[in-house]
Parts: C-alpha cells; structure tokens; sequence
C-alpha cells in the first residue's frame, strides 16, 4: 500500500511540476549561421526593452532600463530547487531594479557555446551561465565579445573574460548535519547526491562531518541519483537508505529529484534536509531546515559591478561570511531541537565565519 501511495504521490507531483511550465520559443541568432541551435527561450522579459530586442533597450531610460541580462540554466525552471531560485532570481531583479532579463533553457553540452554566442551577439550586457557545466564554453566564447560580460555559478574556474561564482553552501550544509545529529542521535543518516560532482561532494561531506562533530560515530550512507530530474528514482534511492541502511534521517542535494526524497521521508516518517533553495515549505512536517544561496543577490552583485565598471574575470565567494549563504530552519518543528543545539549551531556559525572551522575537513 505504501508503495502504491508512493506512486500515486509522484505523478501528482509531477504533474503539478508540468502546470507551471512556459512555452518556449527558440532564441533568436544575432546574424544568420550565428546560434543556430540556441537554446529555448523562456520568454521571460522584465524592463523596458522586449527581451528579443537585439538593441540596448529603451533610449528613454537610465542605466538600470538599458542594461540587458541573460540566463541559460541546465534545468527546469519548476525544480524548485538549483534552477528555479536561479530563475526566479532573475525575474525578481529585473522587476526590481529596471533591467531587461530574459532566460533560456540549455541543457545540451554540445549547444553550450552557440546559446552564450547567441546572446553576445544579441548585446546583452551580461551573459549568466547557471552552472559549472557552461565554465568551458564560455571561457571559449568571451574573448571574442568584449563588450559582453560573462559569469559562471557553482564554480572557481574564473578567467578568459568569464568571472565565477563560487556558492560555499557546503558551510550551511554543515550546520545541518548538527541538527541532523542532535534531533536524531541516534542515526544514521542517509546522504543523496543527484550527479556527482565536486560541490555535490563537498555540500554532502560538510553534512557528515557536522553531524560527526556531535557524534563521532554517527553512521552515514551516500548514494546518488544518477539524475538531478528523476524523482521517482529518488524516492527509490531514499527507501533504500531507509529500507536497506535503517536511515532515519536523509540529506539530500539532488534538484527536483529532491521531491522523491521528501515524499519517501514523509512516508516512512523520517526528516529530511532541504538544499539550494529554501524547501521547507515542500514537506513542511518533515524537513528540518534547509541550506539556502542568495542568488538574487549574487546577481545584484554582478550587474552593479558591469554598470559601474567593476566587473573583473575573477572569483567572487558567496558564504557564511558574506551573507550569500543562510542557514534557515524550519520554524514548523523548531519544537524538535533539544535544549541547547541553537547554541551549539551559532558556536559553529561563528567558527565558520572566523576562519577556525574548515567544515571539509
């Protein structure tokens, strides 16, 4: 019966993934033969200008309504999760401060570079590549568009005209790995990787390594997903954590594949962690507290520093320190933490911030 539910329960979440999901058109190339396999538009236009324009925007506007901004993000924009925040973000930015902002879905490696042509070619002031994956073919691109700036999220392989943001969530990851350890002493936890990769690694090993700095012994299981999208493989991958491993509390850093975690853990009764984005809304009885990046305010960061000039190839850190990461409980089941574990998280907050606790080690 259980499974059934948990069936029944993906495809209704799926289904209501695919509701908020925009048509999309390809983005058009600057010149013929140029971008040729552009990436699918969201057709997301905020600002004075249509984010199709090839021009600067509206001669009638300051800075802030000429200056155009564009995203290509590898996933969904409905994952609510490493996508959507990217996503949302942007659309948040542009309707703040003025800019024109338009996003496109690119998620073929082999089109990389053509859809970051596409949008130099078409004048966009900024060119944001959401995810380490695009570090390659941008760096490839950007000597050929000085007049376009370039960044890359979720990585420190800066230069070649291309900057890169570098998201240390593995520091609020860590915090989440104590109260993983103080709510549930008893362990273990079970650890979820969508893809592996090097910031996967470190958000899942920062997780460990806090919930050990309670509990030396603390028992923790890693597996991944193989997919960042896949949420019915998800939810296999945490029944066996919890089925196979006894898991009774899961960490996951996996995308929209999140949600087969969180319905898995809601099922069997166990908490889990939300990543990237603030998910406890998302199974507000089940996850504790989630590790958050402020990514508008990275892209804050980034177009004031094209306006103003500023802009460098270089790495920007986005941490504890700086304010770009957050660690945000869920103050649903703030009644679960026993005495003293905000103390004891604050301690480490602090320590991070210092410099004294490296959380990766």
């Amino acid at each position: 019966m259980t499974h059934h539910r948990l069936i029944l329960s993906i495809l209704f979440a799926a289904a209501l993934a695919g509701i908020g999901c925009r048509s999309e058109t390809p983005v058009p190339p600057a010149s013929p033969g140029k971008g040729a396999n552009a990436a699918s538009a969201d057709a997301a236009s905020t600002g004075a200008s249509s984010a199709a324009d090839s021009g600067t925007g509206a001669s009638s506007g300051g800075a802030a309504e000429t200056l155009k901004v564009a995203l290509l993000h590898p996933g969904r924009e409905t994952d609510r999760g490493w996508n959507q925040m990217a996503c949302d973000a942007l659309t948040k930015l542009g309707q703040r401060t003025g800019v024109t902002v338009r996003r496109a879905y690119s998620p073929n490696p082999s089109n990389f570079k053509s859809d970051i042509r596409a949008f130099a070619e078409q004048g966009y002031a900024l060119v944001i590549c959401h995810g380490g994956e695009y570090v390659k073919a941008a760096r490839e691109v950007a000597p050929r568009f000085p007049g376009t700036r370039f960044a890359a999220t979720g990585s420190t392989e800066s230069g070649d005209g291309v900057a890169t943001l570098d998201f240390r969530l593995w520091e609020a990851t860590y915090l989440c790995g104590i109260l993983a350890a103080r709510v549930v002493p008893e362990g273990p936890a079970g650890v979820i990787g969508g893809v592996d990769s090097y910031p996967v690694r470190c958000t899942l090993n920062a997780f460990v390594n806090g919930a050990r700095s309670v509990a030396p012994d603390y028992g923790a299981y890693t597996q991944y997903v193989g997919s960042w999208d896949d949420v019915a493989k998800a939810a296999q991958t945490a029944q066996s954590l919890i089925g196979g491993y006894k898991a009774r509390v899961l960490f996951q850093n996996a995308d929209a594949a999140a949600f087969g975690v969180f319905q898995a853990a809601r099922d069997a009764g166990v908490f889990a962690f939300g990543a990237n984005s603030d998910q406890n809304d998302a199974a507000p009885d089940t996850i504790l507290a989630s590790a958050v990046i402020d990514m508008e305010a990275a892209f804050e960061q980034l177009v004031e520093a094209v306006r103003t000039g500023r802009f460098e190839d270089k790495p920007i850190v986005h941490d504890l320190k700086s304010g770009g990461i957050t660690f945000v409980p869920n103050p649903r089941l703030r009644v679960k933490w026993p005495a003293g574990t905000q103390e004891l998280i604050d301690a480490a907050r602090q320590r991070i911030i210092s410099g004294e606790l490296d959380v990766l080690k």
